[in-house]
């Protein structure tokens, strides 16, 4: 008679079987993790997905930076530098997520594994249960043979048997029932198992996120559409001719090669991780070609006691290698085009540094240049000063030949800078048409006055030491400037004007104002017109007064009368116009107060004080002396200007 387990103990082992089998990881006995445990150690992955992303993050980065970062200076070799870096960038690309994409099923699925496992041990332990249930039915059936012959005294005892292995018949039936439904929902778990394996890896696994990443960049991947490369446009300048021009070039280069600096750092970083990566493949690459020796030494002398290698145990490890070196070789092709990348970059630096260092030379022979020049012109512009002070005694000339001398050195002086430090002049000259426009705006009145200098210093205009009315002051000139000009102001009572200490500023803008108007002497002229009147008596001989008048004029006026005539010759030649004569005349006004006695006299404006007040001394003396002449005159004799303004 067969033994059987108890139905307590049975139901308890497959509860504990159907417990480890049911997890979606399942745990693996202790004494199977403890001979598993150095495989496991053995054949850990090499590389995981998050440093294969990782991986390829940075060269997506590096890509775009060569694609972006570096800005070309203008040189005819940067477009072959350019073409060269993005080229070479590609490859890199290509390489690397060719080593990418081969390196994915290196990488262990632990779920699909486990859920393995766990439907063969429950095949196993639905197959035992159901041997099990069969050798029940057989003792059934033996019982119940024994049980149709059996005497009354061992009929009890074979009934009990009989029901004993009934209800254990039934209790396996109801379990081979539960673990056909854990088979089903294994094999679901497993046929879903291998459904989500290839949903992750075609939507969420690494090739998915590998995928991805390709669609960020369908300028290297998307052949089908992917355009004709147009020649990067290089802007091409004209080798800069102004200083601002050539600082602006070196600027420019300076930038590029930091940009082209970066770069060569982020490239050596990459290089790096690359090496890191391929050192665990070069290693099991190693250990697998030892692996493979091994074996071909075991196939050619065999051993006893050791098992033979067969073909499966070469395709293997060939297979396994073809892998390794699915994911190394690329990544090698990848070093090697960052090594291409390098150099390329390196010669495009020498490029714009040795462009650069000629700017440069340029630049200073420029500077020496435009310094040079503006010191000669400071130099003839000391020396016209000396010379003009030297054989130019007149202050009014010499003030105007120094005036020419600072319009002429600055004139030299804009266009030496304009033409040193400008590059584009039709660039300058729609500037300077906007800057003309704004100033002739905003600086009207100045210009004006500008304008006018030119005026006054024509021929007839005015000279230092003139005397002129204007808006109702008269002085003498003491300066004229490009903008203004300065009066020593004269004020008095009558005909006697004296310095007021005060000096009166006109813009030369007052010019072009026609209810200011201004009044001078003639060039070459230095008199005026004064008059001399008596009151008369009604009925008075008044030719004995007028005779008396003009005695002591023409007493006075024969002092000065040489420099007149003089003067007075010298405006008929240089307006070739005959003037009269200067002499005094005497004449009758009728008055409101009455008749009067006037005689009009020149007098030259540095002696008109003396001249009146000698004229008047001497009539009031003659009138006292003659009893005729008192009966005459009603009053005092008064001296006024004859020129009203």
């Amino acid at each position: 008679m067969m033994r059987f387990e108890s139905p307590t103990r049975f139901l308890f082992l497959v509860l504990l079987v159907a417990f480890a089998v049911i997890p979606t990881r399942p745990r693996i006995a202790c004494a199977q993790e403890q001979t598993a445990a150095p495989a496991q150690k053995t054949n850990a992955p090499l590389i995981d997905e998050a440093q294969i992303l990782h991986h390829l993050n940075e060269v997506i980065t590096w890509y775009r930076h060569v694609k972006t970062q570096i800005q070309p200076v203008g040189l005819p070799t940067d477009i072959i530098y350019q073409t060269n870096a993005e080229r070479l960038a590609g490859d890199v690309v290509n390489f690397t997520f060719k080593s990418a994409e081969n390196a994915a099923p290196l990488i262990p699925s632990e779920d699909i594994q486990s859920t393995s496992t766990s439907r063969r041990n429950l095949l196993k332990l639905s197959a035992d249960t159901a041997a099990h249930n069969l050798e029940l039915e057989t003792k059934i059936n033996q019982l119940n043979g024994e049980i149709a012959s059996a005497s009354r005294r061992n009929l009890k005892t074979l009934t009990d048997q009989k029901d004993q292995l009934q209800g254990e018949l039934d209790l396996g039936r109801a379990m081979l029932n539960s673990l056909d439904q854990l088979t089903n929902v294994s094999d679901q778990k497993s046929q879903t198992g291998g459904k989500s394996q290839q949903v992750q890896i075609s939507s969420n696994g690494l090739l998915s996120n590998i995928i991805q990443l390709k669609s960020s960049l369908p300028e290297v991947f998307d052949t089908k559409n992917k355009p004709t490369a147009p020649t990067p446009a290089v802007q091409s300048l004209s080798n800069p001719t102004g200083l601002i021009g050539m600082l602006r070039r070196l600027y420019d280069q300076s930038m590029s090669l930091r940009q082209i600096d970066n770069l060569v750092v982020e490239t050596n970083q990459l290089k790096n991780s690359i090496d890191a990566m391929r050192g665990p493949l070069r290693t099991q690459m190693r250990a697998t070609i030892e692996q493979g020796r091994a074996l071909s030494s075991a196939a050619d002398n065999p051993q006893s006691g050791q098992a033979v290698p067969t073909k499966e145990d070469f395709d293997a490890l060939a297979s396994k290698f073809g892998q390794l070196a699915g994911v190394e070789i690329p990544l090698s092709q990848a070093l090697t085009s960052l090594d291409e990348s390098k150099a390329n970059l390196a010669d495009w630096r020498s490029s714009i540094s040795r462009e650069s260092r000629s700017i440069l030379k340029n630049v200073f022979i420029r500077v020496g240049i435009i310094v040079g020049i503006l010191g000669f012109l400071l130099l003839i512009a000391d020396i016209w000063k000396r010379m003009t002070f030297r054989y130019i005694p007149d202050p009014r000339r010499r003030r105007q030949f120094l005036l020419i001398r600072r319009v002429v050195i600055g004139f030299f002086m804009g266009l030496v800078f304009i033409f040193g430090f400008v590059t584009e002049f039709s660039a300058l000259a729609t500037f300077a048409g906007f800057i003309t426009a704004g100033v002739a705006v905003g600086l009207q009145t100045i210009l004006l006055s500008v304008a006018a200098y030119f005026f006054l210093v024509g021929r007839y205009g005015l000279r230092v030491g003139d005397r002129i009315s204007i808006a109702g002051v008269t002085g003498d000139v003491v300066d004229v400037g490009i903008v203004r000009f300065y009066l020593l102001e004269l004020a008095g009572t009558g005909i006697d004007l004296q310095p007021t200490g005060r000096v009166v500023a006109f813009a030369n803008s007052v010019l072009f104002q026609a209810t200011s108007p201004m009044f001078r002497q003639l060039p070459g002229t230095n008199y005026t017109w004064h008059e001399i009147a008596i009151s008369l008596n009604p009925g008075s001989n008044h030719a004995m007064i007028e005779h008396a008048m003009m005695e002591v004029v023409q007493s006075v006026y024969e002092k000065y009368q040489t420099v007149l005539d003089r003067q007075q010759s010298s405006i008929e030649r240089r307006f070739e116009i005959p003037f009269a004569p200067l002499k005094p005349k005497a004449q009758l006004l009728l008055t409101d107060s009455g008749l009067e006695a006037v005689v009009r006299y020149p007098v030259s404006l540095h002696h008109n004080i003396e001249a009146d007040d000698e004229i008047t001394r001497t009539l009031i003396d003659v009138i006292a002396k003659s009893e005729e002449l008192k009966t005459v005159v009603s009053g005092l004799p008064r001296i006024r200007a004859a020129i009203r303004s």
